[in-house]
């Protein structure tokens, strides 16, 4: 470099003012060598055109169509295109940068249909205003709902689906479908244009009981399939007996006007004391009746379940004054006849219990308090009538035949248990040949 420099000074010495010119300078010098020579607006000492010095030497600038590739995305001067024109509507803008949808330039070279055709560029990538984010004019039915105008404004989309379909849920001028459109839309099977209930076309349906509108045929029409009320899901006035359940008017309806069954004629639960006899249950299940005398008393035939009081059927009715039932009328068990417990004095015999019964529970009259024959000789003292009863009817033992205690005096002669006699004349009185001790005199 030293020795360059130095040739040109010899070289400026040796010639006269005149001879060396800024001309042949400008010949004399060398883009790329490093030096800022004349003629040079730069000289980084390289031929690399695509850096801060182009080719020639000359300082690189947007519009130059060269495009830098020395510098990074978001330094000062980098470039990602150059093509050496100020044209905004091209592939690269006049600030040296690639032309691309949404920088706010519209790009004019292309026409529809070829690759990056704009036909808007309002600067952002915006779908739902006039512009889209794919550069291209909104309009109806592109799929994108435009969200930049108010209801009454033109061009306001309430919905957009893409496509030209009047039968979906958005219609093909952007706008939802209503009932009375004039458009058959979703769930509607006609669509007259109008809101008149009574044309045929209610509601957008086709008129039917339960629509909430009165046609001809329908007793009533409350717009509802509820049983309950009183217009019935088939548009007639509820009543007892339609099967169907008037709530706060009816307890039931069986669809009849049988008093027989659970639901009586007047559309009321049936029940005991009633004085309707239902006949619809078998006997054991709950609500059965043998029998409805209208109350619920018992001891009047029938009782308060509505079961007959009658001794025999099994059941004890303690209102009529049973105090058993054995579900039979034999009269010489447990239970007699009257539906009384059996016992001893109840003037009915009962062969395997009792040998008598007199009626009464009085001893000494032949029967017994236990029912009991009064014999002697059957081993049981009866209180009142015997003295001792040995079971036996012998006369000579400690108890005689007529149940007494034997004694001297009693005119039998004992010969067995305690003291045996040797004699008994019936009296006590000595000299008799028979002592008062019933022993022979001499």
């Amino acid at each position: 470099m030293r020795q360059q420099m130095l040739m040109l000074s010899l070289i400026a010495l040796g010639c006269g003012p005149n001879q060396l010119e800024s001309s042949n300078l400008e010949d004399l010098a060398v883009c790329g060598n490093g030096l800022l020579e004349a003629g040079e607006a730069c000289d980084d000492g390289n031929d690399d055109p695509l850096d801060a010095c182009t080719v020639g030497c000359l300082v690189a600038v947007c519009g130059d169509g060269i495009a830098r590739q020395d510098l990074d995305p978001g330094d000062v001067g980098y470039e990602s295109c150059d093509d050496g024109n100020e044209v905004d509507g091209d592939a690269c803008l006049s600030i040296c940068q690639v032309a691309q949808c949404g920088d706010g330039y519209l790009r004019q070279v292309q026409v529809q249909g070829q690759v990056g055709f704009e036909d808007c560029d309002d600067g952002n990538l915006v779908d739902e205003d006039d512009c889209t984010a794919a550069c291209r004019r909104a309009r109806c039915g592109d799929g994108i709902i435009r969200l930049d105008l108010e209801e009454d404004e033109e061009g306001y989309e309430a919905c957009d689906d893409g496509n030209e379909d009047d039968a979906d849920d958005c219609l093909t001028n952007c706008q939802l479908p209503y009932c009375g459109d004039g458009v058959v839309g979703p769930n509607e099977v006609c669509d007259d244009g109008n809101l008149d209930p009574s044309d045929g076309c209610a509601d957008c349906q086709l008129p039917t009981c339960g629509d909430g509108h009165l046609q001809p045929g329908e007793a009533c029409d409350d717009g509802n399939d509820d049983d309950g009320d009183l217009c019935t899901s088939n548009c007639a006035l509820a009543r007892c007996g339609d099967g169907s359940l008037y709530l706060e008017e009816e307890a039931c309806d069986d669809g009849n006007l049988h008093d027989r069954d659970g639901c009586t004629s007047q559309c009321e639960i049936a029940s005991c004391g009633d004085a309707l006899l239902r006949t619809d249950l078998e006997l054991e299940a709950e609500g059965y009746e043998e029998c409805d005398d209208g109350n619920l008393e018992d001891g009047d035939g029938c009782s308060a379940n509505c079961l007959e009081e009658i001794c025999g059927n099994g059941r004890v009715e303690e209102g009529a004054g049973e105090t058993c039932d054995d579900g039979n009328q034999n009269a010489q068990d447990a239970c007699t006849n009257r539906c009384q417990i059996a016992r001893c004095g109840d003037f009915v015999l009962r062969p395997l219990l009792e040998e008598c019964d007199d009626g009464n529970d009085q001893a000494g009259d032949g029967c017994n308090a236990s029912c009991q024959r009064e014999v002697c000789g059957n081993g049981r003292v009866e209180a009142g009538a015997e003295e001792c009863d040995d079971g036996n009817l012998d006369p000579r033992d400690a108890c005689t035949s007529g149940c007494r205690l034997a004694r001297c005096g009693d005119g039998i002669t004992r010969s067995m248990g305690g003291q045996p006699e040797e004699c008994d004349d019936g009296n006590a009185i000595a000299g008799d040949g028979c002592s008062p001790t019933c022993r022979f005199e001499e």
